[in-house]
């Protein structure tokens, strides 16, 4: 059986692979739009839609993250009593 403690470290280390590659594709897509022959306003207006596709993104996850951890509190509370 895998114990508590390795899970959680395989888990943490999979978050920040997780972010070190979602920052690294963000990154080579600005330089892709940066590097293209379209025009100025198509790069600004393909610029804008990547960044507000991941502010989307962080959004919801900080909802899910929020929500779980609410739950996770009720379910404490609960428990104490």
């Amino acid at each position: 059986m895998i114990e508590a403690g390795t899970v959680s470290e395989i888990s943490k280390l999979s978050i920040r692979f997780s972010a070190a590659f979602s920052v690294i594709g963000v990154g080579l897509l600005y330089l892709y739009i940066a590097v293209t022959d379209a025009s100025t306003p198509v790069k600004v207006l393909w610029s804008a839609a990547l960044s507000l596709g991941v502010a989307m993104i962080f959004l919801v996850v900080w909802t899910m993250a929020r929500d779980v951890l609410r739950t996770y509190e009720r379910e404490t509370k609960r428990k104490a009593r």
